[in-house]
């Protein structure tokens, strides 16, 4: 922390001189935090003018290595100096507030509530007219709401209380607080939060405490963080304090400030409309940009940037679809054979969660009785409509049900052996369409409560319309009847498969209401258990708005555990941005836990009853492991507090590399396969001569793998229709280039009839042909170091031959290949 201010070391009052008010700039290291500090001088200026707030500023004392042991010990008196009687106001509050209060910790806590409770019935939706400062008795009556105020009103009352203090400013991060002298030592105090922090032993801790050791942050309990105002959220709190206030790189100073001297300061009030119209805004938005500049932060202040936090070790909730394990075997599976591939291998591994399919669409493959498991009440001639695999599911569900092996509970029952836990998960709003007799998806996989109840459709669908209270009822009878089951909680699939409203929008504080009766549930079962059972809600990354998915206000009421952002529709996004969940995750402690999916999903791979006939199978542009890698290596970085893989069946055997995307460092060293977002990047389309740019961001670090001995080789893959001789193709990578590729392309194997054509998009594939999709391939070598960590641009510009100024010309795909080669000696 040295290295972070200069100046000597002070010994005496007068070697303060250097840390104190508008000149301690000059002891400040880091250009970012020295125009914070200036920023926070103005701040206070443009407040309040010359009265006791800004005179007060004009007073700081740096907290820093140099200034520490003097400001612990003699900087501010230990003897309070208030006069009895001069504020019978003050002494009728203290004497109110701390009635009953044994210890002087007892008393100082007592007026930080006192103090935090003066806005609770009065939160101010807007500060027009609020008057800025004032005595502290003025503050009392219009029941102070900013931090500056609350923190010399706390420290006069606990002067008042026979009990020194001083003010804490964290300026930085811009907040103001206080520090009082009780039981012996020094207390760090928010009154206007709630927040205080105990050291192991049961006594406060001190602001010098927090720095040394930022651990006691988190190591606090639930009486403790308790006393948080209702207007915020320990989370959140915590979150500032760990990465703001008590951070290495914040400016912390103390103000000394007692009532003996109340006649230095100035207490005229300052309305809000003058503070605005001497610049306030002006000077917020440069004091918000120079903290996020000094802290690595984004714009809300709630997240990092790229790259200014360490990867973590991430672990993993594994997605077991319920389905497609029961397709494949042929009748009849045992409880042991279940075990043994769908839970045993996650032992000791970084799966502590599995989330465990109820069943496919609106039926279920577990021993329900609320509603209805796959294949009952089918005819023959409906059975014959299915899937070979389809009738292998109804026998083997079954067959493990009349064995008394019901396959829900059985799963439950095995995690819980091996210490993981399991969650059941509930696909919201999965239903197919048309209803018609000959409809293999209608009568297979939707339920008996659809079927038998149109009128809670959607109109013009086959969804059901979640306004109607038999759904919901429907839906919580699903739950209900899988917790008995023992599983660890529900995990509510909101992302399968929208709309669940006919009026989207409208229908929010319906699902919201209908969230929190899960919740309740869940508290039900958890106080009969003597345990917490965990909600996790998977939702739409982006768009969930519209369809009434107010997560949001889920996280905030604390209805959730987990949130899983997700792509909609699977060909829509390679990178999932996750920042607003992260922020709200850090402002309510909900984990962050955002969806890999198994596939890109540029094609529909199911299989059809008709492909049992003619032998065809659908071929998609598979995802490789390096987009694993890559999809992953981003999330970390975005500050995700977990990953979830959407598999079907047992990938955990098949992809290699799974169990390495929890590990930070395999992450970072492994081989990386980055695609350009299809929707609403790609396709590139040219008509003639002209220029396109392209957003990609990646996750990894170029020199710092090359620093740690790696050789790194970046190639843009594009698939393009082939240029043709007089055509020419610039790629540009963040202004750095051009690049190349061949004129003539050399062609893929001949796998597809056209792999020399013009690429194709996957709704005109004939999707049949195996790597239709490598259709106009191009492979073009980029130096490494033109790529940076975080947001890259790429910037393609054509022209075509003169004799086509024209012709048409399309990339469907851009892809980037990072592969990286070891240092000697390191697998």
């Amino acid at each position: 922390m040295r290295d972070l201010y200069c100046g000597p070391e002070a010994s005496t009052a007068g070697d303060l001189a250097p840390y104190t008010g508008k000149d301690a700039e000059d002891a400040l290291v880091g250009e970012a935090r020295q125009r914070a500090f200036r920023c926070n001088y103005v701040q206070l200026f443009v407040n309040y003018g010359h009265n006791v707030e800004f005179q007060l500023r004009q007073e700081l004392v740096l907290l820093c290595p140099q200034t520490a042991g003097l400001l612990y010990d003699g900087f501010t008196p230990l003897t309070a100096r208030y006069q009895p009687g001069s504020r019978p106001r003050l002494e009728a509050a203290v004497a109110a507030a701390t009635r009953g209060c044994a210890t002087e910790s007892d008393r100082a806590l007592a007026l930080m509530r006192y103090c935090r409770d003066l806005y609770r019935d009065q939160w101010y939706e807007s500060l027009d007219g609020y008057p800025y400062g004032g005595t502290e008795e003025q503050l009392i009556d219009k029941g102070e709401i900013l931090c500056e105020c609350l923190g010399r009103l706390h420290v006069a009352l606990c002067e008042v209380a026979g009990l020194p203090g001083r003010l804490v400013m964290h300026v930085v991060g811009g907040h103001i607080c206080s520090e009082i002298y009780v039981d012996g030592g020094w207390a760090y105090m928010d009154p206007r939060c709630g927040v205080y922090f105990l050291r192991a032993g049961g006594a406060l801790a001190s602001v010098r405490d927090l720095c040394r050791e930022p651990g006691l942050v988190r190591a606090q309990s639930d009486e403790v963080k308790a006393d948080v105002s209702p207007h915020f959220t320990w989370e959140e709190r915590a979150w500032k304090c760990e990465n703001l206030f008590f951070d290495s790189r914040e400016i912390n100073g103390f103000q000394n400030y007692s009532l003996a001297d109340a006649d230095r300061y100035g207490y005229a009030q300052k309305p809000y409309e003058q503070a605005v119209e001497d610049g306030l805004f002006v000077i917020n938005k440069d004091y918000a940009e120079a903290t996020c500049d000094a802290f690595g932060l984004e714009g809300d202040g709630f997240r990092h940037r790229w790259g200014t936090r360490p990867l973590r070790r991430l672990p993993i909730a594994y997605r077991h679809d319920g389905f497609s394990m029961y397709f494949y075997p042929e009748p009849p599976v045992t409880r042991q054979w279940l075990e043994e591939r769908y839970v045993d291998p996650f032992a000791g591994t970084d799966v502590p969660t599995l989330v465990w399919g109820l069943g496919p669409g609106s039926v279920f493959c577990y021993g329900t009785r609320a509603g209805q498991v796959f294949g009952d009440g089918l005819t023959p001639d409906q059975l014959a409509l299915l899937r070979e695999g389809d009738r292998r599911v109804i026998e083997n569900v079954n067959g493990l049900i009349a064995a008394g092996d019901e396959p829900l509970r059985a799963a439950a029952n095995r995690a819980h052996q091996l210490g993981l836990r399991l969650l059941a998960r509930l696909e919201m709003n999965h239903e197919y369409g048309p209803p018609e007799p000959d409809n293999w998806d209608w009568v297979a996989f939707v339920g008996s409560f659809n079927k038998e109840h149109p009128q809670y459709r959607i109109p013009g669908t086959v969804l059901l319309d979640f306004k109607h209270p038999e759904v919901r009822d429907c839906k919580l009878a699903i739950f209900r009847e899988a917790l008995e089951a023992g599983v660890d909680g529900i995990a509510a699939d909101f992302a399968v498969y929208p709309p669940f409203f006919e009026d989207g929008p409208a229908g929010a504080p319906i699902m919201t209401g209908f969230v929190r009766q899960v919740r309740a549930l869940l508290g039900e079962f958890g106080e009969k258990q003597g345990r917490h059972l965990e909600l996790m809600a998977r939702v739409p990354a982006w768009d969930a708005a519209p369809l009434g998915l107010d997560w949001p206000t889920w996280m905030q009421e604390g209805l959730v555990d987990t949130i899983v952002p997700t792509h909609r529709h699977a060909n829509q996004k390679f990178d999932i941005e996750i920042g607003e969940f992260v922020s709200m995750g850090h402002r309510t402690g909900v984990k962050v836990v955002p969806c890999l999916w198994q596939a890109l999903g540029f094609v529909d791979t199911d299989e059809r009853p008709e492909d049992d006939d003619t032998g065809a199978r659908r071929y998609d542009k598979p995802k490789t492991q390096g987009m694993f890698f890559a999809q992953a290596l981003l999330f970390n970085r975005a500050g995700a507090d977990g990953l979830q893989l959407g598999f079907a069946a047992d990938e955990w055997h098949q992809r290699p590399g799974l169990d390495e995307l929890a590990d930070p460092d395999k992450l970072r060293y492994a081989d990386k396969h980055y695609m350009v977002d299809p929707h609403p990047h790609c396709p590139v389309r040219f008509e003639g001569s002209g220029e396109r740019i392209v957003p990609l961001r990646i996750g990894d670090d170029i020199g710092e793998l090359k620093a740690a001995g790696y050789g790194v080789d970046a190639t843009v893959v594009l698939y393009a229709t082939p240029l043709r001789e007089g055509d020419d193709l610039a790629i540009y990578v963040n202004g750095l280039g051009p690049a190349r590729p061949p004129v003539a392309p050399v062609p893929v194997e001949d796998v597809c009839r056209s792999s020399a054509g013009p690429p194709v998009d996957a709704g005109q594939a004939d999707i049949t042909e195996q790597e239709w999709w490598r259709r106009g391939e191009c492979r073009v070598p980029v130096p490494a170091d033109w790529w940076r960590l975080g947001p890259n641009e790429i910037r393609l510009v054509y022209e075509p031959a003169l004799d086509e100024e024209d012709r048409e010309f399309a990339v469907t795909w851009i892809d980037l290949l990072l592969d990286l080669d070891p240092p000697a000696g390191r697998p």
